[in-house]
């Protein structure tokens, strides 16, 4: 194997590397990183819409959430209200993150509070 056929084949593994991790973090959950938050409402007992403007878009996205699967769900859930109710009380001054599960009807795997 010559030098120049290891340089290009470590390059194409370098350029590779980033598309097949990024595809298999896109098949386990879906990132929002609101830079508003508009609105949040319980449509129900079971469903949560949050309504913002997501970093790299000029118009609101809806998501809609699973609200109640467990005791232990529902507390983790509402420390994430927390922090969407401090991103609309300072807009501007936070980024929120939510990430959900990549399945139909999705329940939150996470969220983030971020200062600008």
């Amino acid at each position: 194997m010559t030098l120049k056929t290891l340089a290009s084949a470590a390059t194409l593994l370098l350029t590779l590397s980033p598309l097949s991790i990024a595809s298999a973090q896109s098949t386990t959950e879906n990132v929002f990183l609101f830079e508003t938050v508009d609105s949040y409402e319980l449509k129900n007992a079971y469903w949560l819409k949050l309504t913002g403007i997501v970093r790299g878009e000029a118009t609101p996205r809806i998501v809609e959430v699973r609200a109640s699967v467990s005791d232990t769900y529902n507390q983790y859930l509402r420390a994430c209200e927390r922090m969407m109710l401090m991103a609309m009380s300072k807009p501007g001054q936070y980024y929120f993150e939510l990430q959900l599960a990549n399945y139909t009807n999705p329940p939150v795997t996470g969220c983030k509070l971020v200062r600008r």
